[in-house]
């Protein structure tokens, strides 16, 4: 869910890179809310009238991951060294295979030309530690420390939060 959420919070976020985890959550986890969609949209009645179908849950959830996919997935071509502008094969028939076999290669290693300057990483449950482009004043949870807010005269206020 985390990469799910990393790609989401990068939405026009075209720098850096994504890890075939990440890119591969983030489809798998898409590829299921399209499923629910369509169940949404069958269960609505949709598709009676399937000369002129009513699909607006697909319809959300394609505009909502539309930019999104794009972005995890010329972030995946930085990260096994490749330009973004490679992702532009999808446009040429069956050339997209080529970009499926990318997106399966595992990652470049060490620190290439489209890292960004100082990665943030976190330790996952199991295996190696990974880089991870939530940054960590980003909190997530009840237990989230809140900034203070700034009043109307430029100072901190300790007592408000909005």
């Amino acid at each position: 869910m985390r990469s799910y959420f990393d790609g989401m919070l990068r939405y026009f976020e075209i720098s850096g890179r994504s890890t075939r985890l990440q890119y591969w959550m983030f489809f798998v986890v898409q590829f299921l809310l399209t499923i629910g969609a369509v169940a949404i949209d069958y269960q609505m009645g949709g598709f009676r009238n399937l000369k002129n179908p009513q699909m607006t849950a697909i319809l959300f959830v394609g505009i909502v991951h539309f930019i999104p996919g794009i972005t995890v997935g010329v972030r995946r071509l930085h990260d096994i060294g490749r330009s973004g502008f490679w992702y532009l094969l999808y446009f040429v028939p069956f050339a997209g295979l080529v970009l499926l076999y990318w997106a399966c290669c595992a990652s470049e290693p060490g620190r290439n030309s489209y890292d960004d300057p100082a990665p943030n990483s976190y330790e996952p449950r199991y295996g190696q530690p990974r880089y991870s482009t939530i940054p960590r004043q980003v909190r997530m949870g009840n237990n989230a420390a809140r900034p203070p807010s700034v009043g109307y005269d430029g100072l901190a206020a300790p007592d408000r939060f909005i």
